[in-house]
This record gives structure tokens, C-alpha cells and sequence, in this order.
């Protein structure tokens, strides 16, 4: 184990991260951080660091990422990037790591896994550092954003351990060169909360122009290919026409490079398809669905699904990844083949016909996120990991 463990000081460590706000990948770093610092005897001296160059780095009070850094008692430290692939960036990151003098790195994207290997080359104490990987799944976007994923061809084999959300994730990262020794899996967690006033749940439908009387079925996430909204779109089509006429509407919450083509797929359907847009809190939406809908081609340890586990919502979901790992089916939601509009469709109609099998899945999901994914089974097991890691006395070479 590293000096600090031993000696009882607080491991120090940096987490490196690209976002402008708190992303998915952010919030369980935030979580554990903040767990950490409420407990009667912290382990971690936590701090964050991110590179920006849409937002100005001497203007924080701009910047959601660190007022939430702030709130979860991390230190925060911005890099600015004046342009794409800016060399400077690299100098001013190891400055920053010279002053924090981290026990331990993790680095929680593509471009940051890039970035800590570059540093790891350039500097002999760098790459002394112990270094954890986040590997949170891959979203197709942009150009520059599938470079850095090519990337982690070369960068992650040289971590001292990745972590991943799902075991397909695990079996995928070791045919790219990730050796099976160095892989853990570490599903995602929810904090419980209380469920929304009344008034909250009623504003949140009234928001959109559903009325109380109107069924609801919800999807939230982005507006990726590999989400499946052309599925959901599709299966709500077919819902409709076996309902037969009854008050449903889909809400689609969440942004992304696929909204103008899905919004022009939706556009026959008229009203009964509400694009919400970002939404900053979902939690008041999902206690206001009647069904909630996740049906992804491609998924890890969904943030969302856990969220909506909490709300006790009645989930229909696609089996991929590590959805089938955390969802049972016919026990705690609906699960059906990903691709599959018909057999989507076939489950909204089940769900909406039968409000003894929504509050049973309800229930049983909201019983198993409770118990199998709280924030004290989350940080234990990542602690598990980082004292794994720091007890090695070999270092990894990059």
C-alpha cells in the first residue's frame, strides 16, 4: 500500500476529466467525493482538473462543473486550451500535477486517458503515478471524439488498472489490448432522494402540455444513434394504433446531434411526440411517467436507469450491456431485444394495460437499486480498487 495509506494521511487524488457541465461519467466521481467528505474519517484529499476553452478558466462562478466540484469538496483546477489539440495544454497540466502531487491519477474519457499517456512519456515522475482508467462506453459524435476513442487502442493497455461499468464492456476492452488482469468492473449507483411534492410532479407534465388525464411514456438521454430513438419512435407508432385511440404521449427528454432527424421521423405523430430538450433534473419527469423507456442499442451502466429504478418507475429496456445485469426481466422491468420495435411496442401495450404489473416491477426495482446499488457499496468497491493499485510495487511504463 501506498506511504499515505500507511501512514494514515488522505490518498491524494486527481481526477482528470473533459465537461463543460456534470455529465454522466461526472456525477459517481462527484458522489463518491462528497460521501467521502461527510464521512467521520475522510479518506481522499479529492481534486478535479478539466481543460476549457469554450468557457473563460478565470471566470468559474461561470463554470456548472465547478460550482458542483465545489459542493462535493473537490479541488478544481481548470487548464485553458486556446485551441484544438493546443501543445501548451500538456506543460500546464504537469504544472498542475507538480502541485497537487497526486498519490493516484484517474483519467474518466478518451481524451484525457490521451493526454496523462502523453505526460507519462514526456515525464519520468509523472509516470510514477499510479493510473486508473475510466472507461464509461463509447458515443458516436464527432470526427475528433472517434480520434480519441481509436486512441484508447494505445493509451489504456498502459494503465495501472480501467475500470469499466459491465462485463461486455470488460471482454471488449481486452480483445483492444486491456490485459484481463487489470480489469474491474464497477457498475454505476444512485443517491436515494424523496420523492417530489405532488405540485413538482404536476408542473413537470404541465410544463410539456400533457394533461393529468394523458398516459405517459418517458425516455431520457442523448440524442445518439446507439440510444435507439428511431426504435422508440417507431414502437410508439405501433402502440398508438393497437391503443386504439387512448390519451398517450412520448416524452423524449435529452439533446443531441440526432434531435432535427428524429424530430422529422416523430413529425406524422403531430403532438402525441414531445421533445423536452436538456433536462437539468429529470427526477420530477420520471415520477410524472407512467412507463420509462431505455431502448438503447448500446449501453454500460446507465446513469438514468438507476435514476429511474429510484423513482420506482416501470421500466421497459433494451438487454444490452449492463442493463441485463442490473435488470431482471419480468422481476424488475421488461426487457426485449435490442432492434426490436414490435417487441418494444408489444411491452408498452403489456405495461399500460396493467397497472398491477407497473407497481409490482416498480417496487421490485426500486428494492434491488437500494440495496445492490447505493453510494456505500459504489465507494467501497473503488477503494477496494485504488488500495489494489497503490499496493503494487511495479509501475506500468505507457
Amino acid at each position: 500500500m501506498s506511504a499515505a495509506t500507511n501512514s494514515g494521511a488522505r490518498l491524494r487524488l486527481l481526477s482528470i476529466v473533459e465537461a463543460l457541465t456534470v455529465t454522466g461519467p461526472v456525477k459517481p466521481l462527484l458522489m463518491f467525493s462528497s460521501l467521502e467528505q461527510r464521512s467521520c474519517a475522510p479518506r481522499i484529499s479529492h481534486s478535479l482538473m478539466t481543460t476549457r476553452r469554450s468557457r473563460p478558466a478565470d471566470h468559474p462562478a461561470a463554470d456548472a462543473l465547478h460550482t458542483a466540484a465545489q459542493a462535493a469538496g473537490l479541488g478544481y483546477f481548470s487548464i485553458p486550451e486556446r485551441r484544438a489539440f493546443d501543445p501548451g495544454v500538456l506543460s500546464r497540466m504537469h504544472e498542475c500535477i507538480r502541485q497537487i502531487r497526486p498519490d493516484l491519477v484517474e483519467t474518466h474519457d478518451c481524451k484525457s486517458h490521451f493526454l496523462f499517456f502523453i505526460l507519462r512519456a514526456l515525464h519520468g515522475e509523472v509516470r510514477k503515478l499510479k493510473w486508473v482508467a475510466f472507461h464509461h462506453g463509447y458515443t458516436r459524435t464527432s470526427w475528433k471524439v472517434s480520434l480519441y476513442q481509436h486512441l484508447d487502442r494505445i493509451t489504456l493497455p498502459s494503465a495501472d488498472c480501467v475500470i469499466t461499468l459491465c462485463k461486455p464492456f470488460a471482454a471488449m476492452l481486452a480483445r483492444r489490448g486491456v490485459k484481463p488482469d487489470k480489469l474491474s468492473v464497477i457498475s454505476n449507483a444512485v443517491e436515494m432522494r424523496e420523492r417530489p411534492c405532488a405540485a413538482a410532479i404536476v408542473e413537470a407534465r404541465e410544463a410539456l402540455g400533457i394533461s393529468a388525464s394523458e398516459t405517459v411514456i418517458l425516455s431520457v438521454g442523448r440524442l445518439s444513434r446507439e440510444k435507439g430513438h428511431d426504435d422508440l419512435i417507431t414502437a410508439f407508432h405501433q402502440t398508438l394504433a393497437a391503443a386504439e385511440g387512448r390519451g398517450i404521449r412520448l416524452v423524449i427528454a435529452g439533446d443531441g446531434p440526432e434531435r432535427a432527424r428524429l424530430e422529422r421521423l416523430a413529425s406524422p405523430l403531430g403532438e402525441k411526440v414531445v421533445f423536452a430538450g436538456h433536462v437539468t433534473d429529470p427526477w420530477p419527469l420520471l415520477h410524472s411517467a407512467d412507463v420509462f423507456a431505455l431502448p438503447s442499442h448500446s449501453e454500460g451502466s446507465p446513469l438514468v436507469m438507476f435514476e429511474a429504478m429510484a423513482a420506482r418507475a416501470a421500466i421497459v429496456a433494451t438487454s444490452v450491456g449492463g442493463v441485463s445485469e442490473t435488470l431482471a426481466d419480468s422481476e424488475t422491468a421488461l426487457l426485449v431485444p435490442p432492434s426490436n420495435p414490435t417487441a418494444l411496442a408489444a411491452a408498452f401495450s403489456r405495461l399500460l394495460e396493467d397497472q398491477g404489473l407497473r407497481d409490482r416491477l416498480g417496487r421490485a426495482a426500486l428494492d434491488v437499486v437500494t440495496v445492490d446499488f447505493s453510494p456505500t457499496r459504489y465507494a467501497q468497491k473503488l477503494m477496494a480498487v485504488y488500495e489494489a493499485v497503490l499496493a503494487k510495487n511495479e509501475y506500468a511504463h505507457g
